[in-house]
């Protein structure tokens, strides 16, 4: 139990909390947008709602304060937004339009896409703790630096 304890309490398995609840956010977003627009604006619409809320849930859940102003923080975070948002429309688009996959199958893989993205870029470079503080709430297990 300790161990299961330890592990939630580790940086990847905050995003990985915030993540899922971001995923189904984004996924029914986008089927909501869809009923009344064409799929890749429903997708952008989907991503960016969302995208807002996974902003305010990582940076009071998941990343340790970054010691940056928070206009700085926000704008790299939008920032790397847009490219997080490039990649996920066009894994959607070219897995609908050139592999023929049902857009339900697509939305969920580009999503599992962006997930990379998203935890490289704001691990590194939009959360990036300059002040080398310990992890919020934590001690410092070996297992946090996964």
């Amino acid at each position: 139990m300790e161990r299961i304890t330890r592990l939630l309490k580790t940086e990847f398995a905050r995003f990985v909390i915030v993540g899922g609840i971001s995923a189904v956010l984004e996924y029914s977003l986008y089927f909501l947008f869809k009923l009344i627009l064409e799929y890749l604006i429903a997708n952008v619409l989907a991503f960016g709602l969302t995208n807002i809320v996974t902003f305010i849930l990582s940076k009071l859940y998941v990343f340790e304060p970054s010691g940056k102003r928070k206009r700085h923080e926000a704008a790299l975070f939008f920032i790397f937004l847009i490219g997080a948002l490039a990649v996920n429309q066009a894994v959607l688009w070219s897995l609908v339009e050139f592999a023929g996959m049902d857009d339900k199958i697509a939305k969920a893989l580009a999503i599992a896409v962006t997930v990379i993205w998203n935890f490289f870029t704001r691990k590194r470079f939009v959360f990036k703790n300059q002040e080398g503080a310990t992890q919020r709430g934590t001690t410092n297990y070996p297992s946090d630096n996964l």
